[in-house]
């Protein structure tokens, strides 16, 4: 039996060892979620709903069919905000940071699967990588839930409140979503220390573990990544014409007409920034402009940056498609500063792409059969929910409590999808482990295209 398991592990691709440690990682989740002691009452917990929140967690969306602060104890939320920071810092970097810690020695599969995971140059780099990760992990987290405490401890006490305090600060940081109010961050549109605290801890969870170990070794390196200078360029790029576009779409809409101007200029922040895969709301999203459940469509779809907490379609891909096109346009070979872009990693782009579109089609033609739209409500109701999922976000217009089981086990596929990357999702299915150079070429077709 053992060594029958073992060689089924042996034949597996890195991909596919990636899917599994993230789908083990659900299940036992799941198995803990439903037993009666995570639940208020006291009661077992449907392992369809389990299984769906457990997915969730470690998929670092905060999409719940249950409410979070009504259903669960102490112990399901801990067990949540586990599965939480497993899934954020990913399953290899938890791993390998014990299994260093004790001192083993790693093997060279061992080596490029956690390179692959965690997205280093190198087999060498990804240890180091791991052990920065990690550190600077706890470091962010601690130092977000000591300014969140500012306002917790006076709200709900000491003990209360330095753990809420925790809990939010991991999952903002880890891009999550889950919440302990009950109606996520509603209750705090005049509460700016609470909402740029936590727009804070999404950004920088977002930005991805590779860019802030380059900007914090700046100084003693004197230069930057490529692939830090292009996820910088377009990540304030997409935040500052988020902010203005939603500032106009909102402000015309009156969703916050009622707070003074500080307030709705935090909000309105808050608002670019949280559909980069976090999932906190900050207004209930079923009242919002057509226009601003649009835009929050598409930057759910984007997602956030590669290597980071967050999931999408990633920031570097719709860049690297960008400095392709524009290189189609101008003649000229795609660049960045000099720096061509090679062929492979705009082929990889345009993967990523078309997946993500045909996962995000196929599972709203399905939902559109299986889900009911209430009358006030249009197509938005299901693309909000699907690209929620997609994007490993959260945020929602009130499907996700009503979804029935076909619809639960879509979108938990979903999620699983858009955390552990479309390609290593779409690689685990067979038994290669990249692309490859093709061994038999045909002659070429003459296809007419446009």
């Amino acid at each position: 039996m053992i060594r029958s398991i073992k060689s089924f592990l042996k034949k597996r691709t890195i991909p596919q060892y990636i899917a599994m440690g993230f789908a083990s990682t659900i299940f036992v989740g799941a198995c803990l979620l439903s037993l009666p002691i995570a639940s208020r009452d006291g009661t077992w917990t449907n392992f369809l709903d389990a299984l769906f929140v457990a997915t969730s967690a470690v998929c670092v969306t905060g999409q719940t069919t249950v409410n979070t602060a009504a259903h669960w104890n102490y112990f399901g939320s801990t067990v949540i905000i586990s599965l939480i920071e497993i899934g954020g810092l990913g399953f290899m970097s938890v791993f390998v940071y014990f299994f260093l810690f004790m001192g083993k020695k790693m093997t060279l599969r061992q080596r490029h699967l956690l390179q692959e995971s965690v997205g280093a140059e190198n087999a060498a780099d990804a240890q180091k990588l791991i052990r920065y990760i990690v550190k600077f992990s706890l470091s962010v987290q601690a130092l977000g839930a000591a300014v969140l405490a500012i306002d917790f401890i006076p709200k709900f006490g000491f003990l209360k409140g330095i753990y809420f305090s925790m809990f939010h600060s991991i999952s903002a940081f880890n891009n999550a979503g889950f919440d302990l109010f009950g109606n996520s961050l509603e209750g705090f549109t005049q509460t700016p220390l609470v909402l740029l605290t936590i727009g804070g801890l999404i950004f920088f969870g977002g930005l991805g573990f590779i860019v802030w170990r380059d900007l914090l070794t700046f100084k003693r390196k004197k230069r930057l990544l490529i692939h830090t200078k292009i996820t910088l360029i377009t990540t304030i790029g997409i935040l500052i014409i988020s902010f203005v576009l939603f500032w106009v779409s909102e402000s015309r809409h009156g969703t916050f007409a009622g707070l003074p101007l500080w307030d709705q200029l935090v909000n309105t922040l808050f608002m670019a920034i949280t559909p980069r895969t976090a999932g906190y709301a900050n207004v209930n999203y079923a009242f919002i402009s057509p226009m601003g459940i649009f835009l929050t469509i598409i930057l759910m779809f984007i997602g956030a940056s590669s290597g980071s907490t967050g999931g999408g379609a990633k920031v570097t891909t719709f860049a690297t498609l960008f400095l392709f096109m524009r290189g189609v346009f101008s003649d000229t070979q795609p660049r960045f500063q000099s720096r061509a872009i090679p062929m492979d990693r705009v082929i990889k782009a345009l993967m990523i792409l078309f997946i993500g579109i045909a996962i995000v089609v196929s599972a709203s033609l399905i939902l559109f059969i299986t889900e009911t739209i209430p009358p006030e409500f249009g197509i938005e109701y299901i693309l909000m929910e699907v690209f929620s999922c997609f994007g490993t976000v959260g945020l929602t217009m009130g499907l996700t409590p009503n979804l029935t089981s076909i619809g639960k086990i879509v979108l938990i596929i979903v999620m699983f999808a858009g955390r552990i990357g479309l390609l290593t999702f779409f690689l685990s299915f067979g038994n290669h482990s990249d692309m490859k150079e093709p061994t038999l070429k045909y002659p070429e077709a003459n296809i007419l295209v446009g």
